[in-house]
């Protein structure tokens, strides 16, 4: 449609030029037109540059299919005598299995209930009863009913009494973080209780305490994505409380090491889930299979809540959140959700005989802001999702559902449509493309790994790779895929060409 528009006004431009000049001359010099004037100078003059004009670029274009075939058979000819070389990595191919997921959010309490309200296009945002905006009216929001935060946020500074500071002791907790905390501490009591199911657990409880290291029981690592705008403590008193939650459902506690996801400079959420996998072996074992021979077990919790007034009051003053003022907006929400990955024989353990394979991640960096005014450039995702649509050997046409953590802004659309079109031409963006941040609001690291939960309760159930992508924020990109297990793609032959920014993004997680 845009090219059409843009061959529109160059032909109304020519003509309008051409009668412009030659008016202006007849009037200069005094001379009446006739009829052939007329019409040899204002219709068939622009014709024919306008022919002239579409034979050049006729021309250009023969010229360059040609030469590209002519490259094209050179490049075939040695392909056949010499095998192809790794393209990437041989540590590009590891994966580690989902045993269990949970995921908390404004329309389910479980990653199916939600799949299918979205897929089935029954699931809103609502105005919240609550919020308002600066002129009064209520704000569209994406709000979890039944939260218990006050019972949550009681039981988490009962804790911390006992373990953090005295000056702490009567910290005051605002509304956004008690409900962060209490939908994370419900996905860490249903994942813990999943642990509960580890055929290796009441034997390591009854044995001896200097048996137990002979028992085989993994240790379990925690990684909690919390909001980056709480303090580096914050996070870490309440990533070792999620943990004290996953030991009082009767894991424990000296199984348990809490990762701390707070040293340096915020990292993408897909960014730790990749390094979980890097660190997941010894990169010296060269190792591809799912089987590792050092048991490897994680809980990853991300939760956020931005249901707050001066979350609303902040966006509202820098034009980012969605009202009649600021149509280009975008909905506060709040949502939490975690997964359990392990290696495939400790996914085994725990129930998950056939689990979904969550691959590596590929990441990187746009340079303009998305939220800029100007040409939405969608060039750096697409070579992300072709990146690891390559890692895991998934062809394009393979993939069965597209799910993003961006919304209906016009920005995030378009790059997602220039996705769908340039990487995933095989699939309908209308039906097999979900915008978890349209439906749910925007909740941070919480809205991506709803969106990852999405991606892997489709790929459990059809049975088909899942591709989860991420560009709500401004400048930060991903994309991972999500197979099953016994699922054997066709090997993806073709090698596609990286962006430099894609290509220094998985070089640097390899």
């Amino acid at each position: 449609m845009g090219t059409w528009i843009k061959r529109s006004f160059f032909v109304c431009a020519v003509f309008a030029i051409t009668w412009v000049m030659f008016i202006a001359y007849w009037s200069g010099s005094n001379h009446m037109p006739d009829g052939g004037d007329v019409l040899l100078y204002l219709l068939v003059l622009p014709a024919c540059f306008l022919l002239a004009v579409w034979g050049i670029r006729k021309a250009k274009l023969s010229m360059a299919s040609a030469a590209a075939a002519k490259t094209a058979a050179a490049a075939a000819q040695p392909a056949a005598a010499t095998p192809a070389e790794p393209s990437h990595h041989p540590e590009r191919l590891w994966t580690l299995a989902v045993a269990a997921g949970a995921l908390r959010s404004p329309h389910g309490a479980d990653a199916a209930a939600l799949l299918e309200k979205l897929q089935a296009h029954e699931a809103k945002l609502e105005l919240d009863p609550e919020l308002t905006d600066g002129q009064g009216f209520p704000v569209l929001t994406g709000r979890i009913a039944d939260v218990d935060a006050q019972t949550t946020a009681a039981e988490f500074m009962a804790w911390r009494g006992q373990h953090a500071s005295a000056e702490q002791d009567d910290a005051y907790l605002p509304d956004e973080q008690q409900r962060t905390l209490a939908l994370a501490a419900d996905v860490a009591r249903e994942l813990g209780d999943r642990l509960m199911s580890h055929p290796f657990l009441d034997e390591y409880l009854q044995a001896q305490r200097h048996q137990k290291d002979a028992v085989g029981l993994p240790q379990l690592h925690l990684l909690a994505l919390l909001p980056a705008a709480w303090s580096g403590e914050a996070r870490m008193q309440a990533a070792q409380w999620l943990a004290q939650l996953v030991t009082l459902q009767g894991w424990p506690a000296e199984k348990i090491t809490v990762l701390p996801a707070i040293a340096g400079e915020p990292a993408h959420p897909l960014l730790h889930l990749d390094r979980l996998i890097a660190t997941s072996r010894d990169a010296n074992t060269q190792q591809p299979s799912p089987y590792l021979a050092t048991p490897y077990l994680a809980i990853v919790i991300a939760a956020q809540s931005n249901l707050g007034a001066d979350t609303v009051q902040d966006w509202e003053r820098s034009k980012q959140l969605l009202s009649g003022s600021s149509p280009s907006g975008k909905s506060p929400g709040e949502a939490a959700a975690g997964f359990i990955l392990a290696d495939a024989t400790q996914a085994i353990a725990l129930g998950a005989e056939d689990p979904v394979l969550l691959h590596r991640a590929t990441l990187g960096r746009k340079n303009k802001s998305a939220d800029e005014a100007g040409r939405v450039d969608g060039d750096l995702l697409t070579a992300l999702a072709q990146a690891a649509l390559r890692d895991a050997a998934v062809p394009a046409d393979a993939v069965a559902l597209l799910v993003t953590d961006g919304d209906h802004r016009a920005g995030r659309t378009e790059e997602i449509m220039k996705l769908g079109y340039a990487a995933l031409p095989e699939i309908d963006l209308g039906s097999q493309c979900l915008k978890v941040g349209a439906e749910c609001g925007s909740a941070g690291a919480a809205t991506v790994l709803a969106a990852l939960a999405l991606a892997h309760a489709a790929a459990e159930r059809a049975g088909e790779p899942a591709l989860c992508v991420s560009n709500d924020d401004a400048h930060e990109r991903a994309a991972i895929v999500l197979t099953r297990k016994n699922s054997h793609p066709n090997p993806i032959t073709t090698t596609a060409e990286h962006s430099p920014e894609a290509t220094a993004a998985q070089a640097a997680t390899a």
